[in-house]
């Protein structure tokens, strides 16, 4: 094995990851201690199911990325790792992750980024928020996105004629102490939908980005992480939660983590993530909710989305919705516009598209339509829009700025 600085890497007796930081041919140094070459093994692209599939992105359109961007890293400790200019399309996208501290990342600026860059987003384990700034948005006194939040289905003052039923909701950061981290956004000036304190669900809040999407603050288990934060779930609301689950364990190889039945209030929450088994059975024994005597079982509570690095993707399944012929859920890219879609990095691309439209999945933008190769989007049962995204693509020549 060829050990080079700054590789990620896991320690084979340990399950832990680090960071080469020197290394002399047959050891290298993690952290503060060596290990023999023979003790670690290079963190391979991380994937599941039967397109070696990894939840990768969340879109969100915004107003000013010089705004959303130094939000996002001051208060929540992301790291924008790549940006691509497309002038001829008029628009711009920005990648921010939030990794593990001592993770190496290729420099990266609101100036410069490059192929390294575009390299580590389309093989990394973790998941971004994808910024999409639409140009000239940002002197558009008329520019507003839309949440996700307001529609004909809402009650109060998020009862809004459109759109008629909502659809995403929300991105989440998991942190030790829920009141401690809103005490420090609040003081830096961040404004609140929810305190924690504040109606039915103690303990939990919701703060606003500078465009108005809600950032849910959720408690974790406390483990010792150096990150102040982690980023956790997505959370977009579905039609028939069963069949919305089963269609991303069948595709994407994702796992029910927790089954959250709320029958009181007639709703359903799926927590699904991109976990590979070595995963799931260093996270199992961390959770002290429950003790996995026999394997998951996802109906029975857990705090598996609270030990977890991986982000979660949350179903929201209001029942009754899967009998009802006029629901649709608002996919943000009819008006009005807010979120756009989540996204997966996979492998051999166009046999997986040519394989899911062949099961009868919808697409809406196959591997060779258009300029943008190595790319696709099909819809989910929803209709929400997936991007899959080949590790081996490139947009080195399409776009400006590298």
């Amino acid at each position: 094995m060829s050990l080079r600085v700054k590789a990620n890497m896991r320690i084979k007796a340990t399950g832990a990851m680090g960071t080469i930081k020197m290394e002399n041919g047959h050891a290298a140094k993690i952290g503060d201690s060596w290990y023999h070459q023979d003790d670690l093994e290079v963190l391979p692209n991380m994937g599941s199911g039967p397109y070696h599939a990894r939840f990768q992105q969340t879109m969100l359109r915004i107003k000013d990325p010089r705004v959303s961007v130094p939000f996002y890293e001051k208060h929540f400790g992301m790291k924008l790792i790549h940006w691509i200019c497309f002038p001829e399309w008029k628009f711009t996208v920005y990648f921010l992750e939030r990794p593990r501290e001592g993770q190496h990342t290729p420099p990266c600026s609101m100036e410069k980024t490059g192929v390294e860059n575009e390299r580590y987003l389309n093989n990394m384990a973790g998941a971004t928020i994808e910024l999409t700034h639409n140009h000239g948005a940002e002197t558009d006194a008329n520019f507003k996105v839309w949440n996700g939040n307001t529609g004909g289905d809402a009650d109060g003052e998020l009862k809004s004629d459109e759109p008629k039923f909502r659809g995403f909701g929300h991105i989440a950061f998991n942190c030790d102490d829920v009141y401690d981290a809103c005490a420090k956004l609040e003081a830096a000036g961040v404004k609140f939908r929810k305190k924690p304190d504040e109606g039915r669900m103690k303990g939990l809040a919701f703060a606003l980005d500078p465009d108005g999407y809600w950032v849910e603050i959720v408690r974790r288990v406390k483990l010792g992480w150096p990150e102040y934060y982690n980023l956790s779930q997505t959370m977009m609301r579905v039609k028939d939660g069963p069949a919305t689950a089963r269609f991303y364990e069948k595709y994407f190889g994702m796992t029910v983590l927790r089954q959250m039945d709320m029958p009181q209030y007639k709703f359903t929450n799926y927590f699904l993530a991109s976990v590979e088994p070595h995963e799931l059975e260093a996270a199992m024994p961390l959770d002290p909710e429950e003790r996995h005597a026999g394997g998951l079982n996802p109906v029975r509570p857990n705090s598996l989305t609270k030990v977890l690095w991986n982000v979660c993707l949350e179903l929201t399944w209001n029942h009754g919705t899967e009998k009802d012929p006029n629901f649709k859920v608002h996919d943000g890219n009819a008006p009005p516009q807010g979120f756009g879609h989540i996204g997966f990095l996979v492998d051999n691309l166009e046999k997986m598209c040519a394989e899911m439209e062949a099961d009868g999945v919808k697409m809406k933008k196959r591997p060779q339509d258009g300029n943008m190769r190595g790319i696709a989007f099909v819809y989910d049962p929803n209709d929400y829009w997936i991007e899959l995204i080949d590790r081996k693509a490139s947009f080195a020549g399409i776009c400006s700025n590298y």
